[in-house]
Order: C-alpha cells, then sequence, then structure tokens
C-alpha cells in the first residue's frame, strides 16, 4: 500500500480495458499530492489582505506556537487513522497527564519532583493507550466503542480525583511551554521533534510499512505474516504516549491544570488529520501532511478571530472544512474503487 503519490507518479496515466485509451490524469495526481499546500497558500495571502497585522512575523509565531499542541496529538492520531482506527479518547488522556504532572510541578524542585513531573504524563499517556489498544486488538471491539467509552471513563476518573484546577506552578515547570531557543518557542521545537521522528518510524522503518499494510488490507496483512493485533497495540500505545507529551506542554504553556482541559481537542484532532489529506478508511496519509492539516485548521480560526467573525459562525465555518475534507476522502476511495473493479487498472508509464 503505497503511502502517497511519488513524484515519477505524476506520469502515471489511466489505461482502459476496452479500447485501451489512455486518459491522462496529471492533474488529479497534482492536486491530490500537493492540493492542501495550494490551499494553505491561498488561505493565508486571504488572511494577509484581508486581516491587518496577519502576516506579521511575530503572529506566525503565535500560530505556530497555537498549533503546537494540536499537531503532537494529530501526529498520534495519524498512527491510528492509518490502522483504520479511530481514537476519541485523546482529550481524556491529556487532561489525566496534564493534572498528574500539576501536581508534581506544585511541589519544591527536588529531582525526583522535576523528573516525575516529566515522565508521568508520558508513562500514564501509554498506560492509557495500551488500553485501548488492548481492547480494540485482541478484545475485538470496534475502535469508536472503545475510544468513545474511554473517553468519557477517563474524563470521569479525572474530574472525580481532583476537580479543582491547580494553579501557581512552579518556574521550572513552565520553562517547558513558556520559553524560547532562540525566536522559536519550545513547544515549536518538540512539535518539529515528533513530526521528524514520526515521519522516520513510518517511512523508513518495517513497523511504519506494517501500519500501512494493516490499514490497507488488514486480512492482507495477516496474510503475510503481519502480526495485526500487535500493530494495532503499538498504535494506540504512540497515540496515548503523544497525547501525555501533549499534556505536559499544554499544562506547562497554560501554568494551570485542569481536569476538564482538552474537551473537544479529539473532533480537531480527527479533522487535521483528515484535513492533511490521510484516509478514514486507512492506509493513506503523511505525517507532513497532518502538520499541515492542522496549521490550516489553527490559521483559518486565527483569521477568523482577527475579522472578529462570531464564535458560532467560526464554529460552522470549520465545520463545513471538515465536511468537504471527508467529501474528497470519500471521493478518491470511489474513484480507486473504481479503477480496481475492472474498466480502469493503474498503469505507471515507463
Amino acid at each position: 500500500m503505497p503511502k502517497s503519490v511519488s513524484e515519477s507518479d505524476l506520469k502515471a496515466v489511466w489505461v482502459s480495458d476496452r479500447n485501451g485509451e489512455r486518459l491522462h490524469s496529471v492533474a488529479p495526481l497534482i492536486l491530490r499530492e500537493y492540493g492542501i499546500y495550494i490551499i494553505l497558500v491561498i488561505i493565508t495571502l486571504a488572511f494577509s489582505f484581508t486581516t491587518k497585522g496577519f502576516a506579521t512575523i511575530n503572529n506566525l509565531i503565535l500560530i505556530l506556537l497555537q498549533v503546537s499542541v494540536m499537531g503532537i496529538i494529530s501526529v498520534g492520531m495519524l498512527f491510528v487513522i492509518l490502522s483504520k482506527g479511530i481514537d476519541l479518547s485523546v482529550g481524556s488522556i491529556l487532561a489525566i497527564a496534564g493534572m498528574f504532572s500539576g501536581l508534581l510541578a506544585k511541589q519544591e524542585p527536588t529531582p525526583v519532583n522535576v523528573a516525575l513531573a516529566f515522565v508521568i504524563p508520558l508513562l500514564l499517556g501509554t498506560i492509557c493507550g495500551l488500553l485501548n489498544g488492548y481492547l480494540v486488538s485482541w478484545g475485538r471491539l470496534p475502535p469508536l466503542i472503545v475510544t468513545l467509552g474511554t473517553m468519557y471513563a477517563y474524563r470521569g476518573f479525572i474530574v472525580w480525583y481532583h476537580v479543582n484546577p491547580i494553579y501557581q506552578l512552579q518556574p521550572w515547570y513552565r520553562i517547558l511551554g513558556q520559553q524560547k531557543i532562540g525566536p522559536i518557542p519550545i513547544p515549536v521545537i518538540i512539535l518539529l521533534s515528533v513530526t521528524g521522528i514520526a515521519s522516520l518510524v513510518l517511512n523508513r522503518t518495517r513497523f511504519g510499512r506494517y501500519v500501512y499494510a494493516v490499514g490497507g488490507n488488514e486480512d492482507a496483512a495477516r496474510a503475510a505474516g503481519i502480526n495485526v493485533e500487535l500493530v494495532k497495540l503499538c498504535v494506540y500505545s504512540i497515540s496515548g504516549l503523544l497525547c501525555g507529551l501533549a499534556g505536559l506542554v499544554f499544562t506547562s504553556r497554560l501554568g494551570a491544570a485542569q481536569s476538564i482541559s482538552a474537551i473537544g481537542f479529539e473532533m480537531v484532532a480527527i479533522a487535521s488529520v483528515v484535513v492533511g489529506g490521510a484516509s478514514l478508511f486507512g492506509g493513506r496519509g503523511t505525517v507532513g501532511k497532518t502538520i499541515v492539516g492542522a496549521l490550516l485548521m489553527q490559521i483559518v480560526q486565527s483569521g477568523l478571530v482577527m475579522l472578529d467573525v462570531p464564535s458560532p459562525i467560526q464554529q460552522a465555518i470549520l465545520g463545513f472544512i471538515i465536511i468537504f475534507a471527508v467529501w474528497i476522502d470519500l471521493f478518491i476511495q470511489r474513484r480507486d474503487g473504481t479503477k480496481r473493479s475492472g474498466w480502469f487498472f493503474f498503469h505507471k508509464a515507463k
């Protein structure tokens, strides 16, 4: 299962089984490969010309800072969606990780407290992800039902455990979310690091190929000797781990821990992945385009805020963007299904 259309594929043609007629399809391939970047440029230019102060270095850095947490979550969501799954519990996992990290971050900066404040959220996120993955893989339960249930269960637990927000976190803890290295905020550097590592895993490792294979055709992957259950367990664990990291960054940047943090983040993360060109049917998507999708959603939201568009209208616009992205995904799936079904087949031009 190919991850994306390569540059050589732009020379591809469709060949009719009926009469051998070649129908050049370079334009659709270009749109499929580079459409998200074209849309990003168009929308950025549109807001730059219509909104005063939008196209400034400070505002662009602020947008990158705002997208850092969602970008980290979206990368984890991509792993799950590539395997033909879904994870609705990411916001609740973030809240658990952030709350326990905050409980440690308000303590005196002993070496143990500092280490635990940074390690515990990653560990808790991974454990929550492992539970999701176990129920989906070996429990044979639908991912939507599992993660919908754990979304409420995790959230209910953390609200019960510590309903009151935690303020006055130690200054050493806020460095991660509020300081810069040169002109670049540390959360942006963390996002770039996660993006690079995830791209390396998906594109350069056997595990990455297994993830695409499981999402593309689970039965074929199992027949090829791939441990499908283990792959699913791993992708949900990765999602949980990155949610734990996002919870750490989010809490540090906010300077407070709240049990109601990240409500609704799961929908934005799914939207970022789908807008970035990944398929909800599994087996197609890239890390780079997922980050672009998250960036696109944030740019639209920031531009609408600067234009003083009412919040309900903002939500409606973002909702239509999500619907349009899913429609495009369905269109591509149906077209690919037609090509494989008999009248057309894919032929790489030599």
